[in-house]
């Protein structure tokens, strides 16, 4: 993986020393040590290392920077679709100097400009410098998975891949936020803020451009805008599910290691199936030979994540072999407090030792990429939030017959109200039933403030208002579309996959997730909302489209949900019981005001007691996430001034143009 990096100076502020540049490289050597260099042209300072396997033409590449001109630029990146980009920009008369991310990417803003980022099919970031016109450019995939992070230091603009390597910069104050700190241990995952847990230092969004004006100003805009709108000529059921599959194949074929084996996540669930046999069908018709390899968990029978039997029916369809990872060999919490104070802020996803064992079970396949079925959920499911719409609509006898279809055990009152009563009634008459009844309606995905949290910290810091405030605020028609589009646009879950992505680069590996390409994305969100859930079926567009490339079990409807991880995860938090009480004996938290340690201790008893999967366990699992964060942030302060690693104390450097207009590793 590669850590980039960007300092503009304005005002006649002085220049970024190559000591503070390698200092600041040095913060981020998680993201890459092996190659590195600096890159000065007049006010400001692009840096990027590397590591050594991502200088294969596959990923990033062996160009650290290109400079062109008027125009450099640093980039994370692996670009799909190149030969299109290519013709594209051939059309609008420019013609990029190489083959490398670097070399389109600004290839592309000669093209576009500041827009370009919408032009890219890829998971990139990128620090762009524009002289002629004073102005440093960065941009983010709508995917998340390459971050980048920015804050103004007086008279200086950086943007850095880490929030450690902006905290480097010797103007960066060390003052933490503690509202954010609290949302994060709280487990209020929706709050939908661009802040992080450090004061003045804020996320670029997925899907978005930075821009960073000559007077140092700075401006943000989304290139990412996702048209979910069913299309009134939209093809047969038939014929889209033919053209999903074939564009899901490409979208596979597009991520592929171009010479090694690449391997897939594979569950038994609809979506790592869809991209196994997308991939495997692909592979076939092109006649490249088997290089796509499923790696899998195996847990024991009668756990509920069990779909072992599923997914060797899958690789044998394609006479694949698994490699499996046996879940009783992943340990949940092990080194939790070292991994709690490797992270930039408290949050940590929840299953983080899963993905990195199976990124340890593709490097044992030889394998630097890997594909996932991420996004398969979002575009061909659907809550039952489209029952609101057809409330909304007047058709009652199709409401009562997609009503009944979900089952005895959902088909409540309470459940018909939550979901097609509640998104129709205006917030103003909500809260007004609300003060009356005298307790909540859940929202969409509402999440309650903890009950150990302070009172007084909850009222001074509006944390009522984040715990509901991330749920989607439903529009007076096409909820479902809507449903989708907040799914693609929401920050939580690029976070979530910035946080996968980084564990399996720590380990190795670059994960890929061609459901999320956009050419997908279009097709799933121009079909009507009854293709992805309707008479108690979900993804039926998706399981259409594989049939015939995966064995029947494999695409047939789900009458139950497996491969859930309630099991792995309740038996880890039993036996982490010790860990947590002693976390929570004296928890730091509470000295900054954010919990009283008392309600906290009694809440986790009543856990340990009882244990089971809740929102009592995920918040007392956030909770003590970010006391561990909290413990070690304020005992590291010191690293400040720590000196530049060995491995980066000899960086190359550029300065003022000199040198070759590539900058290569």
């Amino acid at each position: 993986m590669t850590a980039i990096l960007g300092v503009v100076g304005y005002g006649g502020a002085p220049p970024l020393g190559d000591d503070i540049g390698r200092r600041m490289l040095g913060a981020m050597r998680r993201r890459g040590a092996a190659r590195a260099g600096l890159l000065r042209q007049g006010p400001v300072v692009l840096a990027v290392a590397r590591q050594g396997w991502e200088l294969d033409p596959d990923f990033s590449g062996a160009v650290l920077a290109v400079e062109d001109g008027d125009c450099a630029v640093v980039a994370d990146a692996s670009l799909y679709y190149r030969d299109d980009l290519r013709r594209r920009l051939a059309a609008k008369g420019v013609h990029p100097a190489g083959p490398t991310p670097s070399h389109l990417i600004l290839a592309a803003y000669r093209a576009w400009g500041e827009e370009c980022a919408k032009h890219l099919e890829g998971d990139f970031a990128f620090v762009l410098w524009d002289a002629r016109r004073r102005r440093l450019v960065c941009a983010r995939d709508h995917v998340g998975q390459r971050p980048l992070f920015h804050a103004t230091l007086g008279d200086a603009f950086v943007v850095a891949s880490t929030i450690a390597g902006v905290r480097a910069h010797p103007r960066c104050g060390t003052e933490l936020d503690l509202q954010a700190i609290a949302i994060d241990a709280a487990g209020l995952i929706f709050s939908g803020s661009a802040q992080t847990c450090h004061r003045g230092i804020a996320v670029v969004p997925a899907g978005h451009t930075m821009v960073c004006g000559p007077d140092g100003t700075t401006r943000i805009t989304r290139w990412w805008d996702p048209e979910v709108r069913p299309a009134r000529s939209a093809a047969t059921f038939d014929d889209a599910a033919d053209e999903l599959r074939a564009a899901i194949e490409r979208a596979v074929a597009e991520r592929l290691h171009s010479s090694a084996v690449t391997t897939v996540w594979l569950s038994g669930g609809h979506d790592s199936t869809a991209v196994y046999g997308a991939g495997q069908r692909a592979l076939a018709r092109s006649d490249a030979g088997h290089r796509l390899r499923p790696v899998s968990v195996s847990y024991p029978p009668g756990d509920p994540g069990r779909e072992d039997e599923r997914i060797a029916a899958v690789a044998r369809f394609w006479r694949g072999d698994v490699t499996w990872v046996n879940i009783d060999d992943i340990p949940m919490f092990d080194g939790v407090a070292e991994r709690a104070a490797r992270r930039d802020e408290p949050y940590g996803h929840l299953f983080e030792q899963w993905v990195r064992w199976l990124a340890r079970g593709s490097r044992g396949c030889d394998a630097r990429v890997v594909l996932n079925g991420h996004g398969g959920d979002f575009l061909f499911q659907s809550t039952p939030i489209y029952l609101a719409d057809l409330l909304s609509t007047g058709r009652v006898l199709r409401l009562a017959r997609e009503w009944r279809a979900m089952g005895v055990q959902q088909a409540r009152l309470q459940h018909l109200f939550h979901w097609a009563v509640q998104p129709l009634i205006p917030q103003p008459v909500l809260r007004l039933a609300e003060h009356t009844r005298g307790r909540r309606f859940e929202g969409y995905f509402d999440r309650p403030v903890p009950a150990w949290f302070a009172p007084r910290f909850v009222r001074e810091h509006d944390l009522a208002e984040r715990a509901r405030g991330g749920s989607p605020r439903w529009p007076s028609r096409d909820r479902s579309g809507y449903e989708m589009r907040w799914y693609l646009v929401e920050p939580f879950y690029p976070r979530v996959n910035g946080c996968t992505a980084e564990y399996a680069l720590e380990e190795g590996v670059e994960t890929r997730s061609p459901l999320y390409d956009t050419r997908v994305i279009r097709l799933a969100a121009a079909r009507p909302w009854h293709e992805r859930n309707s008479l108690g079926e979900t993804k039926r567009l998706l399981r259409r489209a594989m049939r015939g490339i995966l064995p029947d079990e494999a695409v047939a409807a789900r009458t139950t949900k497996t491969g859930t991880l309630r099991g792995y995860f309740t038996r880890s938090m039993m036996d982490a019981a010790p860990l947590f009480r002693a976390a929570f004996r004296e928890p730091l938290l509470a000295e900054v005001g954010i919990v009283d340690a008392e309600r906290l201790r009694r809440a986790a008893d009543v856990y340990f007691r009882h244990g089971g999967v809740s929102f009592l366990a995920e918040q007392l699992l956030s909770t003590f996430q970010a006391e561990l964060w909290l413990r070690a942030r304020l005992a590291s302060e010191a690293t400040k001034t720590s000196p530049i690693p060995e491995e980066l104390a000899s960086v190359a450097a550029m300065h003022d143009g000199a040198g070759a207009r590539e900058w290569c590793a």
